[in-house]
């Protein structure tokens, strides 16, 4: 698949693909993939059609650029936390990924959407998302890991089968919101979720 993110090698031209895909992230949120073209993007940032093309072959390019930048900020806000709180900050990450996923429909929506098409392997998202899913779940599994060392976790669940559990069912709230939005909220029954895994661990260490 071509990159993504093609090489940005002087200081000018990074700077210059971040406000490519800052500019993109608010006409996608606020218009949606369909309702945003390229043209407009580039009127935002200054520049031409052809400038924006020069960092992203296609509007698609363009989509994938700005959902690896979101995944690169929320892997970075969920490592901060690790070092500051350790493996207790686990449960307060993932609510804050949650919160954040429902805080931005419109991101989450495409997020979603691109996810379910890229399992045709011909898609161009394919191995963007398989290699996502990858480093989630090693990252997920690695925090899990460090968790039940602090016994906040039980020490007997395999941690990656832990992890694709986790995954499946912030994936799955996660459809549901945006189906019905006004009705589904993610985050107060996913901090439940974990309050029962949380209170089972107590049960097994006072039996």
């Amino acid at each position: 698949m071509p990159p993504a993110r093609p090489r940005a090698t002087t200081p000018e031209g990074r700077e210059q693909r971040e406000r490519i895909l800052q500019a993109a992230i608010e006409r996608f949120t606020a218009h949606g993939y369909r309702g945003t073209s390229l043209d407009a993007v580039a009127a935002a940032v200054g520049i031409s059609r052809q400038g924006v093309l020069h960092y992203f072959p296609s509007k698609v390019h363009l989509l994938l650029g700005v959902l690896e930048l979101r995944d690169e900020e929320t892997m970075a806000r969920a490592e901060e936390r690790v070092r500051k709180g350790g493996a207790a900050e686990l449960r307060s990450g993932l609510l804050d990924t949650v919160a954040d996923n429902q805080a931005r429909p419109d991101l989450t929506r495409l997020y979603t959407v691109l996810s379910a098409e890229s399992v045709a392997p011909e898609h161009l998202g394919h191995e963007h998302f398989q290699e996502r899913y990858r480093t989630v779940r090693a990252a997920m599994s690695h925090a899990i890991r460090e968790a039940q060392e602090t016994g906040e976790l039980d020490p007997g669940i395999d941690p990656l089968d832990a992890a694709i559990l986790l995954i499946a069912v912030m994936d799955g709230l996660q459809m549901q919101f945006l189906l019905e939005p006004e009705t589904i909220d993610m985050v107060a029954p996913f901090s439940r979720f974990l309050d029962l895994l949380r209170a089972h661990v107590a049960g097994e260490r006072s039996s």
